[in-house]
């Protein structure tokens, strides 16, 4: 079953683990604009966003204002059928999906709280990707 709603009733993650920085936000927002919505996001029970806190932050600055909510239990793939798009619209979304998620950063600190906390990366980092990452933590806090 689906419904819709407004964007105003999602809020964002307080411990996401990417930061968005103004071009990332910016890009995802152009996005919207040229080719329309076709990601889908996940929110937990809550209404707090698992992932796509970027994309709810440019639907907003893009005029989006309501988002269509569909209930899933994980044992299904969810698909968003987008129709109507050029041949060329089609390529170009998938460039834009592809690119703004390269221009989020990791955000370091909650990274290194999710540790001290015990949360488990296994399976998500390898051990010289989460090296790396702490390195550049430490960096951080000594830039900072």
């Amino acid at each position: 079953m689906s419904e819709v709603h407004s964007i105003a009733d999602l809020r964002p993650d307080p411990k996401n683990r990417r930061k968005h920085n103004p071009r990332n936000i910016g890009m995802i927002r152009d996005a919207l604009g040229e080719v329309g919505a076709a990601r889908s996001i996940v929110i937990d029970e809550d209404n707090v966003i698992l992932a796509g806190n970027g994309v709810i932050e440019a639907a907003a600055d893009a005029g989006i204002e309501r988002v269509q909510v569909v209930d899933a239990d994980g044992e299904t793939i969810i698909a968003v059928r987008r129709t109507g798009l050029s041949e060329d619209a089609k390529r170009k979304l998938a460039l834009y999906d592809n690119r703004t998620a390269e221009l989020a950063e990791w955000d370091t600190a909650q990274l290194v709280a999710d540790l001290g906390d015990g949360l488990d990366f296994e399976g998500v980092f390898r051990e010289e990707e989460l090296q790396a990452i702490l390195e550049q933590a430490a960096d951080d806090l000594l830039k900072g």
